[in-house]
């Protein structure tokens, strides 16, 4: 008869929770997030009486409402990806973060003055110039949004140790998407 040999008890550690993190710095990590969302509301809520202001079609301002979609899909998880296997002595989400909100700066800075830029490159009546920048700066505004929250949602997550920041930007993005689809012609 065998008799059989006892396997040892495998013990499993429980998983490691992160040390705990002083309230200002996750304080300081969520402001980044909030500049995010007003980024977001910026382009929500004035962005398209200026297209129409500068006298851009209404049906053409879909096609540059087209850009929040593209972005989302190509920048942010490019982004994502890149900030993951990033080695930068600053940490891995600091540089893409500080970059974006530079670039956010910067969006914002053309959209505010397209039509100041277009006069200073010669725009007359029909403002053209001052619609291209304004484009420009628009599209530009969403791939920086998109670019930053990424790794911000990825840093709060490392600093927490947990999703409960991720399931609050879903659901904050879930009521962008769906304002941003509202049938057209009902404002």
């Amino acid at each position: 008869m065998v008799v059989p040999v006892s396997q040892p008890q495998r013990h499993r550690q429980p998983p490691e929770t992160p040390s705990r993190i002083p309230l200002r710095t996750l304080l300081r990590v969520a402001s980044v997030a909030c500049g995010i969302q007003f980024g977001w509301a910026l382009q929500l809520s004035l962005l398209t009486p200026y297209v129409q202001e500068l006298g851009i079609p209404h049906v053409w301002s879909s096609i540059i409402w087209l850009c929040g979609p593209l972005s989302g899909f190509f920048v942010q998880p490019l982004a994502g990806h890149m900030s993951d296997r990033s080695t930068s002595r600053f940490g891995r989400r600091r540089p893409f973060i500080v970059v974006g909100c530079g670039s956010i700066i910067l969006s914002v800075l053309l959209i505010g003055f397209a039509a100041d830029i277009g006069g200073w490159l010669g725009d007359g009546e029909t403002k053209t110039r001052a619609i291209v920048v304004f484009v420009i700066g628009f599209w530009f505004l969403d791939m920086a949004n998109n670019a930053t929250q990424g790794p911000c949602r990825a840093l709060l997550a490392d600093l927490t140790g947990n999703c409960c920041f991720i399931l609050l930007f879903f659901e904050s993005n879930m009521v962008r998407w769906c304002l941003k689809f509202r049938p057209v012609g009902f404002d």
